[in-house]
Parts: structure tokens; sequence; C-alpha cells
């Protein structure tokens, strides 16, 4: 077997964990994935490091957190103060280019809107006519299929029927892509990396036949959350729900997009398996690693929400992963441990024999994946949110196994026992019997800002927090100095 496998990503937009049949989802039929999952690891606590697309895919590229490779929030929304990720960034397309391998990039990109995946490493790039993707949604969809959010001067389309053939749909032409790149590549001898990137399923959920009408809505119970009330929840909760206009949205209504939603995770399943036919018709299942992920998850209809940006519920930050390869480097299991969309950067670097560069907040999961189980491997998972459609804001993220601390200084903080509230609906924040836990989650928090240098840099707000709590993996790591004005004058 060579030491350098073919990695293959199969990347979505959009997509939530609990959506997938192999994730405990009853109705949404992903056989496919299903089987993916059984043969590989799936990862039950995967998280991405931000709710919105580029700085998630910027972190994927560079192993860092937003806050460490400066794209914030997306690239195409009017106060980003940044075109994307610097050329200058050490990504794991350039490290795997050095050791050899071919690189093949397919589909949506969004991580820097003047630089191409050609000026990250990569040797091609074919993005299938995806500037036309949402246009091709909104004009080729069948009357009366449509679910529309109305606003007093406009209308934002959520789901409908398409009305082409599934061979004409985006996703599917594509895997075609793909499938062709697979074929010229195996043919070469050197080690390959290909990724696609479909933007579904991302709204507006337009999908052709059989996946349009797979699902009946009235087969689809309401989420447990979606009978949120917003009582003593963040002002920005009830700000989101309204200015989406969604206060007249019941059920009946959600369940239609969502089924239209399943239509689209049922289609992107059917090209996993094309995918993994492929791979094993040509002979590569020896050496190859096929990876499944997504940049972030989508709220639809959870806490009576549409779409991601503004809270840190686990609909929105908790992702699907799943890893197949040869048993040299994946032995199948269901993992519970913490592990981060980024993570992928160092591991894939691990398998193709790479230096990894030292400023990494990812961690590789080579050998996790590979079976060792190691002790010290994070007990917690923290993530972030800079804002979006609002312009700037702050917000962190620190979760246990059984609670859930937000930090958001420009609105009310959040704290869920998960154990007891698995779908985030009464926050103890206020709660005076939960002071110790509270107390232990901040300094998770502040543990994490510390480690991976993020923003409690003063201390005149250092000091409203308990003393910091290093992330396990962290304790035998040098931790970067913090470099505020206070401590600077006593030096």
């Amino acid at each position: 077997m060579n030491d350098q496998p073919n990695i293959i990503l199969f990347f979505t937009d959009q997509l939530r964990q609990d959506a997938l049949g192999c994730y405990g989802n009853g109705i949404c039929k992903t056989p496919n994935l299903d089987r993916l999952a059984s043969a590989g690891v799936i990862f039950n606590h995967a998280y991405t490091t931000s709710p919105v697309c580029s700085p998630s895919r910027a972190s994927l590229m560079s192993g860092q957190y937003p806050h460490n490779h400066g794209v914030m929030i997306n690239t195409h929304i009017a106060p980003a103060w940044t075109g994307g990720l610097d050329e200058t960034k050490i990504t794991f397309s350039r490290l795997l280019k050095e050791k050899g391998y071919t690189l093949d990039y397919l589909g949506k990109w969004h991580v820097n809107q003047n630089l191409s995946p050609e000026h990250f490493g990569f040797d091609q790039y074919n993005d299938g006519d995806g500037s036309s993707y949402f246009i091709q949604k909104m004009k080729k969809k069948k009357p009366e299929t449509e679910r529309w959010i109305e606003f007093p001067r406009g209308k934002w389309l959520a789901s409908a029927a398409a009305d082409y053939a599934k061979e004409n749909d985006y996703t599917w032409a594509l895997t075609d892509g793909l499938i062709g790149t697979i074929e010229e590549r195996c043919r070469q001898n050197k080690p390959f990396f290909i990724r696609m990137d479909t933007p579904a399923p991302h709204h507006p959920n337009v999908i052709p036949e059989p996946y349009a009408s797979r699902y009946d809505p009235e087969s689809i119970p309401p989420w447990e959350n979606f009978a949120e009330t917003f009582n003593n929840k963040p002002a920005g909760h009830l700000r989101k729900h309204t200015e989406w206009n969604l206060m007249e949205k019941d059920w009946s209504w959600w369940s239609e997009v969502v089924a239209k939603y399943y239509g689209d995770v049922s289609l992107i399943d059917d090209c996993v398996g094309r995918v993994l036919k492929t791979i094993k018709d040509r002979g590569l299942e020896d050496n190859t690693i096929f990876i499944f992920s997504t940049d972030h998850g989508d709220a639809l209809g959870s806490h009576k929400h549409f779409e991601k940006a503004g809270t840190m519920y686990d609909e929105i930050f908790k992702i699907p992963l799943i890893i197949r390869g040869p048993s040299k480097w994946v032995k199948s299991r269901l993992s519970h441990e913490f592990v981060r969309l980024m993570d992928l950067m160092p591991t894939m670097v691990d398998w193709a024999g790479g230096d990894l560069p030292i400023n990494l907040d990812a961690i590789s999961m080579m050998t996790l994946l590979a079976g060792d189980i190691s002790p010290i491997w994070p007990d917690s998972v923290y993530t972030e949110h800079h804002g979006e459609v609002w312009g700037y804001q702050t917000q962190r993220m620190v979760r246990t196994l059984d609670w859930k601390y937000v930090y958001c200084p420009h609105d009310m903080d959040e704290l869920y026992d998960l154990s007891n509230d698995p779908f985030e609906m009464r926050n103890l924040i206020n709660d005076s019997k939960q002071k110790e836990i509270l107390d232990e989650m901040r300094a998770r928090l502040i543990g994490w800002s510390d480690a991976t240098n993020d923003m409690f840099q003063w201390d005149w707000v250092r000091w409203n927090f308990p003393e910091p709590v290093l992330p396990k993996y962290f304790k035998d790591k040098t931790i970067p100095e913090r470099k505020d004005m206070e401590r600077a004058l006593r030096e």
C-alpha cells in the first residue's frame, strides 16, 4: 500500500447533522451515507468554527480560527473588510502540493472573492457554471410549488419543485465532473486530492423529481424546539425571527420547506453513492480516503428561525463528518470526541507525510482515526461568530457533553443544560443554582480564548471572569502571550 493515500472530499453547504439517517433521522433516507458511516468513522460531536460560509471554509483551508486567519464574515457581504483568505496563508492544499499530490477543485469556492483555488495550490478549478446556480433555481421552478417568505417590499424563495431532470441539477452535474476527474487521476502514478463543493442543500431548495415529491410534508413532525417562545432568550433571537417575517409561518408551511430540503439531501446521498461506486469500480478502495462533511448547519425552522447566522444553537454549529478509508488510516467506529471541521487540515497533511505549521489552532485527527483514542483529546469545543447581515458583532461558545455557554457582550448570555434540555429551550444564565457550572463554563471559555490568542486580552474584561481553565490538549503547549495595554504599561 502506498504511504500516501488519495483523498476525496465531498463537501456540502448548510447541511444539518440530524438530516442524515446515520445521525438518527428516521424520515430522510440516506442509504449511501449510512453505509459509508458503518464502514468508516462517524463523528457524533463534529463542529464548525463559524456559522457562515467564508470563515468556516477558510478555517478548513488554514487550520485556524477566523480570529486568526482574518476572514471574519462572508466575503460578499457589504461590511466585509477583506476579500478573503490571504494568499500568503499556509493551507493544506499547498502542503499537499509540496508532497507530490495533484489537486483538483470542483464547485463552490467562497474563500476569496478575487483569487481562485489555483492561487492556493490547486492544479485545476472548475466551478461548473456555479455563478448561475441561484439564477437557475429562481428561473426553473414549477409554478404552484413555491414556498415564499414575504416582506413588505419583496419576497424570498425558500423551496420549490424544479422544472428540469435530475441530470441537469447542479449537484448531479458536479458529481459527473468529480467522477470524470477520479477516472482521469487514477491513471497517473502519483497521489491525488479532489474536492467537490456543492451549494446544496442551502436554500432555495429547488429540486427535481423524483426528489421533489419524495417526502410527504404531513409525515414530518415539528422540531422539538419549534415551540420556541423567545422568553429569557437574547433579544437578537426574536429580532431574527421577526426580520425574516416568520411570525405567521406555522408548521404546515415549514414542513413543506423541510420536505424539499430532505429531497435535496437524498439527491446528495445518491451522488455520494455514485462516487463510492466509481472508487470501487476503479480499484481505488485500498488506497483512497473519502471524507463527507459541510461548512455549517441550518436552522430550517428550529427555534422558529430561517438561515444560520446570529445564534449558536447546535443545529447551526454541529455538523456531519464521516470518513472512510483503508484500515491503516481509518478504523471504523462511532466517535464521541469533540472535533472541528478545521481539524481536517492537519489530518490530511499528516496523511501525506507533510510538515505542519507551528501556528495551527487545529489538531490532527490522524491517530484518532487510526484507533488511538488519546486521553488528552479536548473534552470541550470552542466556536465563534462575528456577524454577517447586520455587520459585525461578537459571540463565542464553549460546549461540553452536558453544558453550553454562549458569551454575547452585546446581548444576553446563554447557559444550557444539554443533558436535560438537548434542544436548548431553557436559558439558565440567570439561575442562581447554576453559579458553579456557569463559573466553570466561563473559565473554560477564557481558557480556550487564551489557548488560541482570541479576544479576552484586556484585564478589565478578564477580571470579571474566573481564572482560565485551559483545554486538555493545550496544557502542554506554549500559550500565546497576551499583549494588552495594561500589561505593556506594567512592563
